[in-house]
């Protein structure tokens, strides 16, 4: 069965990019613009895996990290930041994120990731 991946990303290229590569290895990308479209989105559907940015307007990563984790506390969630500095990294992962990547990174860094994550 296909893996379900709700990535929310504000940066429009980055985002694009990334789901388009995650598609073509096999995933079920739901791609959302910020932290508030992500809370909605899990609120409606299960996903496997969540992959945040943490700066996104609205409502940034680690917050939409501590929402998800009360909608589904099973659900792997990996951060990833261009900006964020080593607390903005620390407090994701204190808040329930296994990893947090930062950017740039690769899609096969990413891949992996995944894989460690899910098991797969």
């Amino acid at each position: 069965m296909q893996k379900k991946i709700l990535l929310a990303d504000d940066e429009k290229n980055f985002a694009d990019v990334l789901k388009s590569e995650l598609e073509e290895v096999g995933y079920s990308v739901t791609l959302v613009r910020d932290g508030v479209e992500a809370v909605m989105k899990a609120l409606d559907d299960k996903f496997d895996i969540a992959l945040l940015d943490i700066m996104m307007p609205n409502l940034d990563g680690i917050n939409t990290v501590k929402i998800l984790k009360k909608i589904d506390s099973r659900m792997p969630i990996v951060t990833f930041s261009g900006v964020a500095g080593s607390g903005d990294i620390a407090a994701s992962i204190r808040v329930g994120a296994m990893r947090c990547l930062t950017k740039p990174f690769s899609v096969e860094q990413l891949l992996s990731e995944i894989k460690k994550v899910l098991h797969t």
